[in-house]
């Protein structure tokens, strides 16, 4: 146990006050672990944000020529955002937030009033939970982060691993160049470029193509390392006490947790989820859709290539990563706002009138961008009401939390790409699958240019490496 303090004091620990924990003691923020006679965990589910941290501060020098220093590569960004849910009875699951997601950011946030989801990080950890609490209503109760050093490094100490290559690869962005086919040894390095990769090309009949779909296809490419990665640690990480040594050294060091995250806490989760099966664990990414162009404008500002959210898929989602569906209820009022642009706003209101709800005012505003999201505004504490209406809603929406906001009270920002109530419609619209179940459309979601809605889960493509 001595062994295990000192190692645990070489870990940076950082107070996020977004957290939400299932029990204090008396000491201070270390979260009260719950013990069944037999000594084993039986709290809460949890929910741990994992965030893989491309801040360019801290590197090894060697490491500067390939990422680049941190006055080359200013601030901080998740490049990997995971959200690891643990139920004592249901087990573990996965879900990933695109990178590129567009949503409202967290009051007085630096990187101004919206952005994409990555860009929170820029701000603090506490930034980026606010904004994955407030704006998808997850509650985190842990943080994870970890940069490019100890990623690499707890690979090389693990001796590598390994994944099979059905067809040549390359990224000149992340370094990764894979010349062979078949199963190949990866290092740390090549490790680390594998996990990047979002520029990604593959070679077929002597010629390179692009991958169309970016992050989205890497967070895909992602999970299945993730799990070779699990098996890995399983098979050979932790047996034998050297490497085990020399993988949590190289671990502690490039890590940041919250201070919630106690020692008995973390090994009584170890006790309880170290026998779950990477290759049952499911792991799914938040369904959104690309908006067309290169280059997304808002409020004049241009935010580079961006996706959306899409309801009821992203609803349904984040249900089935958290085991349950969220308490509804109904806001005493709700305010219609048009920002669409397009005259949206009348057929919400007349929706959410149908639907039963109170509209008590309409209004219209100026249209920040074409296409634009709805933004339910909600002050906190009244989620369950800004959920109620949600379900209301198909397409473009999203959650934010706003104090100004009156109580019992919900606001409607409404944007181009959105219906509501029954036998709403809209003028484009998907006719990709269902995205939370991979089966029929239900119902027509709108969409920007009727652009396919991605799916929660996805298998890997032809030229994606996998496990040996």
């Amino acid at each position: 146990m001595a062994y295990v303090s000192y190692r645990y004091s070489q870990i940076r620990k950082i107070s996020l006050p977004g957290l939400v924990h299932a029990g204090k003691d008396s000491a201070g923020p270390v979260e009260v672990v719950p013990l069944t006679a037999a000594g084993r965990y039986h709290g809460p589910a949890t929910t741990i944000l994992l965030v893989g941290n491309n801040t360019r501060t801290g590197l090894d020098p060697s490491d500067t020529q390939y990422f680049g220093s941190s006055s080359d590569v200013g601030g901080a960004r998740s490049d990997v955002t995971m959200l690891l849910h643990l139920d004592p009875v249901k087990g573990a699951t996965i879900l990933s937030i695109p990178r590129d997601l567009f949503v409202p950011m967290p009051p007085h946030s630096m990187v101004g009033s919206v952005g994409k989801i990555d860009a929170a990080l820029n701000d603090g950890p506490e930034q980026l939970v606010e904004a994955i609490t407030n704006d998808l209503g997850i509650p985190i109760n842990h943080y994870v982060s970890i940069n490019f050093d100890g990623f690499q490094h707890v690979i090389d100490a693990l001796g590598g691993i390994n994944m099979t290559f059905p067809l040549p690869l390359r990224d000149s962005y992340s370094g990764l160049n894979i010349v062979n086919i078949g199963c190949q040894h990866l290092n740390g390095g090549e490790a680390l470029a594998v996990v990047r990769a979002r520029h990604l090309q593959y070679k077929v009949y002597g010629r390179w193509l692009d991958d169309p779909q970016s992050d989205l296809s890497r967070i895909r490419r992602d999970h299945e390392f993730l799990t070779v990665f699990a098996k890995t640690m399983r098979a050979k990480g932790l047996t034998n006490p050297l490497r085990a040594n020399a993988v949590i050294g190289n671990l502690v060091g490039q890590v940041t947790i919250d201070n919630g995250l106690s020692i008995s806490f973390m090994l009584n989760l170890l006790r309880a989820y170290g026998g779950l099966n990477p290759d049952t664990t499911p792991e799914l990414t938040l369904p959104v859709t690309l908006v067309p162009g290169a280059n997304y404008t808002y409020t004049g500002a241009g935010y580079g290539s961006v996706v959306f959210p899409s309801e009821p898929a992203d609803a349904e989602t984040i249900a089935q990563f958290l085991g349950t569906a969220p308490a509804l209820s109904q806001p005493q009022a709700v305010q219609v706002v048009d920002r669409s642009g397009v005259g949206a706003g009348s057929r919400v209101a007349s929706g959410l009138a149908a639907d039963g709800f109170n509209v008590a005012s309409r209004s219209y505003e100026y249209s920040p961008a074409q296409p634009s999201e709805t933004v339910v505004h909600y002050r906190p504490g009244d989620l369950p009401a800004a959920e109620r209406v949600m379900d209301a809603l198909s397409g473009a929406a999203i959650l934010s939390a706003d104090p100004q906001v009156p109580p019992a009270t919900v606001v409607v920002d409404v944007g181009s790409v959105v219906a509501a109530g029954t036998g709403a419609g809209a003028p484009a619209v998907s006719t990709a699958t269902s995205a939370a179940t991979g089966g029929p459309p239900a119902t027509a979601v709108p969409t920007p240019d009727g652009a396919a809605i991605t799916p929660s889960a996805a298998p890997l493509d032809f030229f994606d490496p996998r496990s040996c």
